[in-house]
């Protein structure tokens, strides 16, 4: 209850039936009131002051204004390893954020003075590799650690972040490497999130979100087929592979090396890697004015457990390239290298003609004259130095970056198609397709960069905020993850078109 006089008050906390003891001149001290001890008890304030009971108050309300202080002058912190194509969108993102502080931790002096002109981070020149020591103590300073690096170093990353107890965050593959410490992170009570990218990441967003929508309507998926490619804008594939590079080389070169899996009206089909690989490629029919095609991409099988759809007869994850490239390309997936080293693995002499050394290259393609002249073009037959590296794979896309990288002015694109069928109660079959086509921005982020890492950065963000509680190690396959990630990906330009028809 609430006594008003001449601007002056107290404030009172107690029942009705003691009214008639706050009749009296608020104007005056509380002590000079007659009242009984309930009443004085009750009084909270007297004439803008806390009375004496009631101090408390004042501390409670000091202690509160300076925690939210606290929260709101500490930043948040996360570690950023990799220096990338994808990093740009990643921090660009975060950094929206006033209350969140990045360290960018690489080997790429270069990459990373560039970032460092552009976006307000920490720079940290480091061998994640070779100085295990030196991330350990930097992760242990963080709320979050992103990993864009090379999957092979993802294990390394996630160890120093079960060690220091942090969340982690990658847009590559869940390894089995990775899957390996799956029991420590549980352990440690962290949360890693992986295939957060594009393909994996947005695929799997996207594939879930219409399966889950089936299953809530009572429907089964009979077939699930998808396919994901980066590309150069039509404009700008003015090469004999038709193919510039808008993420890792290696990563390239490793995604037509590996063997395949997928499932087909019911029956495993097996594809091996290399060389074999041109036997599973197939023209693609749809977004004809691009002249597509399409091979399958690691082990498609094990989606039926992980996207929870048993009933699919057909099951295939694959990679779209311009129509040529498959063929191209095959010429030297084996390791084909520059003029000595070539002249070793056809069997003829180190100082042979470029003539002689084009037709034993040209007798070891089997007559194929497109990819002698894409191993030409590519300088693989000149005297060019093969680049230091560690393998024939690194060298090859240390030479490939150099002469199909993008130009200043040209720009990428990627292309996905979903394509399900769903087996409605009613009996009738629903063929549905969810389109995904970005462009890159002319002398901005490219399409890759865009698609990958802005998952990554609202995946990152979220965990920060406390929007994704799961702990353990796990995908973007639940709707607490999906949902929020496609709907504000929409307002970045990122928008997929579907199409339905039905089959009685």
């Amino acid at each position: 209850m609430y006594m008003n006089t001449r601007k002056q008050c107290h404030l009172y906390l107690l029942p009705i039936s003691f009214l008639f003891q706050l009749l009296s001149d608020a104007s005056q001290p509380l002590e000079s009131q007659n009242f009984s001890p309930v009443v004085r008890d009750a009084v909270i304030t007297s004439n803008g002051s806390l009375t004496d009971k009631y101090k408390y108050i004042q501390k409670l309300r000091e202690n509160r204004e300076s925690v939210q202080s606290f929260a709101m002058s500490t930043k948040k912190k996360v570690l950023v390893l990799g220096s990338g194509y994808v990093s740009g969108p990643v921090l660009e993102y975060l950094l929206r954020d006033s209350k969140i502080e990045i360290t960018v931790g690489s080997d790429m002096t270069n990459q990373i003075k560039q970032l460092s002109k552009k976006y307000n981070i920490n720079p940290v020149s480091m061998n994640i590799g070779k100085q295990e020591e030196k991330l350990n103590s930097l992760v242990a300073t963080q709320d979050l650690v992103i990993s864009l690096l090379p999957y092979v170093l993802h294990p390394i990353v996630a160890k120093a972040c079960i060690t220091n107890k942090v969340n982690m965050i990658t847009a590559s593959y869940i390894t089995p490497a990775l899957k390996e410490l799956e029991k420590s992170v549980e352990d440690a009570g962290i949360t890693v999130i992986g295939e957060l990218g594009l393909d994996p990441g947005l695929d799997h967003m996207l594939a879930m979100e219409t399966i889950d929508k089936a299953k809530e309507e009572g429907a089964t998926i009979e077939s699930y087929v998808s396919y994901c490619g980066g590309l150069p804008a039509p404009e700008h594939s003015d090469n004999p592979l038709r193919y510039k590079f808008s993420w890792s080389p290696v990563g390239v070169l490793m995604n037509i090396m590996q063997p395949a899996t997928y499932l087909l009206n019911g029956k495993v089909v097996n594809v091996p890697g290399g060389v074999s690989f041109l036997d599973a490629v197939t023209s693609m029919d749809y977004f004809p004015g691009l002249n597509l095609e399409g091979y399958p991409n690691r082990d498609s099988t094990r989606y039926a457990d992980i996207y929870g759809i048993p009933s699919a007869h057909t099951l295939l994850r694959g990679t779209l390239r311009y129509k040529g490239y498959s063929k191209a390309l095959n010429g030297f997936a084996n390791p084909l290298t520059w003029k000595q080293l070539l002249c070793d693995l056809v069997g003829i002499s180190r100082s042979s003609t470029c003539d002689m050394l084009k037709e034993a290259v040209l007798i070891k393609l089997g007559g194929d004259n497109t990819q002698l002249e894409a191993a030409e073009w590519l300088g693989l037959l000149g005297d060019e130095q093969v680049p230091q590296a560690e393998s024939i794979v690194d060298a090859l896309s240390k030479h490939l970056v150099l002469k199909l990288s993008y130009g200043p002015e040209e720009k990428d694109m990627i292309v996905m198609r979903d394509s399900f069928g769903i087996r409605h109660p009613s009996g009738h079959l629903e063929n549905k397709t969810v389109d995904l086509v970005v462009y890159g921005d002319f002398n901005g982020f490219s399409a890759m960069a865009k698609t990958v890492g802005l998952p990554t950065a609202m995946a990152a963000k979220m965990l920060l905020d406390g929007e994704i509680t799961a702990k353990g190690l796990m995908g973007p396959f639940s709707k607490e993850i999906y949902g929020p990630i496609l709907e504000r990906i929409k307002a970045e330009g990122i928008i997929c078109t579907t199409q339905s028809t039905i089959k009685l």
